[in-house]
């Protein structure tokens, strides 16, 4: 079936772009199965007469559509789609869509190669003109939860990626979201002109606070995090919301915990908590998003939206 694929070289849409859409196709519509093998990118792109980076780009963006995988010498593998892939409902709808579409142009007197790449250049123009917004965290559930609630509360799409497992060449992301914690680290990743890097700040649980103040109150709680950035963060705002006693921990050695009633450690450290509480009670920090964060985010979102569409305003002028 790969061998229906053709490319266009003077067409407005990337090549690897054009692959990415024709195979995406393809596997929606079962012309590739799960657990086919596609040819090498070096193969694919002797075939297409293009460079094999340009094939091995589309493979990549097929596999983070989760359609396909990379395994090892056996190639890669189509493992898409799965129907119970986030946005299932939304691709029957726009199926429908498309096939009436596809019809009426077909009625017109259009060829499939037109159609094709009609649909392909209107895709990637209504694509562009959307805002790319990612979140980036150090954790991965974390990631995803703050990306999640973030798209409900701003109403745009928001990718979550883990610092550490993504190339940041690779992203093309409008807006990147982050926390203080991680601010300097990811502005120093993203460097793309066009690229706005934007901290939030994320507030800790009531619960969490209630259980702070109630040892600190009589007692000494320790905070400990993987650099004291974040643990100096995370003690001012214990501390501006009026808990006092509060340190810094250099370690978790029984020397640093050594006078300490409560250890705050990150709440994705679930082993450490465990290993710590045979010594002393252990506190997950939780958090939740600050609500003029989530002010602020709408307005800038709000505001580069404005300046994508009136830059392309001007392109058509």
């Amino acid at each position: 079936m790969v061998d229906k694929i053709q490319v266009s070289l003077h067409s407005d849409v990337p090549i690897y772009r054009q692959i990415v859409t024709q195979m995406s196709f393809m596997i929606e519509t079962g012309d590739l199965e799960p657990g086919q093998a596609l040819p090498s990118a070096r193969l694919l792109a002797d075939n297409l007469h293009i460079n094999r980076n340009t094939v091995a780009r589309a493979y990549a963006d097929l596999s983070e559509l989760g359609l396909v995988e990379g395994r090892g010498r056996s190639g890669t593998i189509v493992v898409g789609p799965s129907l119970e892939r986030d946005g299932s409902l939304a691709r029957d709808q726009a199926r429908q869509v498309l096939e009436r579409a596809t019809r009426e142009c077909i009625e017109l007197g259009l060829s499939a190669a037109e159609i094709q790449s009609l649909v392909m250049s209107l895709a990637v123009r209504a694509e562009d003109d959307l805002l790319k917004v990612s979140f980036v965290e150090c954790n991965v559930d974390r990631a995803k939860y703050f990306a999640s609630e973030l798209e409900d509360k701003v109403g745009v799409k928001v990718k979550p990626l883990v610092l550490g497992t993504f190339e940041p060449e690779e992203e093309r992301a409008d807006l990147v979201l982050t926390t203080f914690f991680h601010l300097a680290e990811v502005r120093a990743l993203m460097r793309r002109p066009k690229t706005e890097v934007v901290a939030i700040v994320v507030a800790p649980h009531i619960q969490t606070l209630v259980q702070i103040a109630s040892v600190a109150k009589n007692g000494t709680v320790g905070i400990w995090y993987r650099t004291d950035d974040q643990a100096i963060t995370v003690r001012d705002s214990l501390r501006d919301s009026g808990i006092k006693n509060i340190e810094v921990l250099d370690g978790i050695e029984d020397s640093d915990i050594e006078g300490i009633d409560l250890v705050v450690i990150p709440d994705e450290m679930t082993g450490m908590k465990a290993q710590l509480e045979e010594k002393v009670k252990v506190i997950q920090f939780g958090n939740v998003l600050d609500a003029a964060s989530i002010r602020m985010v709408n307005d800038v979102v709000r505001d580069m939206q404005a300046a994508k569409r009136s830059d392309r305003s001007l392109l058509e002028v």
